[in-house]
């Protein structure tokens, strides 16, 4: 079985891509300019620097940091989506995007918790 680390390296890679490539996908269609644009571009490149760090410490600093940050951009644009009573494709991407963020805020818990403390 994978460590815990890797396991969350490896949703961070997957979910910064997904997010790019929805990004792509706006852009394609004239959507480029909306209101979630910059913090998905940074977040998603801040996940990927995580997850390609060599050292697991700052790498666990990064991704906790960008899961968590994720988060907080899907949240909001699930939310903000609903009050403009929007249930579309785009509100259920965003709404299942919560689950790679809190997979691997978990999975990056998991993997400080059983890492011994350096000397």
């Amino acid at each position: 079985m994978p460590k815990p680390l890797t396991l969350a390296r490896l949703t961070a890679a997957v979910l910064a891509l997904v997010v790019l490539a929805w990004q792509a996908g706006n852009a394609a269609a004239g959507r480029f300019v909306h209101p979630f644009l910059i913090a998905d571009l940074i977040l998603s490149a801040w996940l990927l620097l995580g997850a390609f760090w060599p050292n697991d410490r700052p790498a666990s600093l990064a991704l906790l940091s960008g899961f968590g940050a994720m988060l907080g951009v899907f949240l909001s644009a699930v939310t903000a989506r609903m009050l403009a009573g929007h249930l579309d494709p785009g509100t259920i991407a965003a709404g299942l995007g919560i689950l790679p963020c809190l997979a691997g805020i978990i999975l990056t818990g998991r993997s400080l918790s059983t890492t011994t403390p350096s000397p």
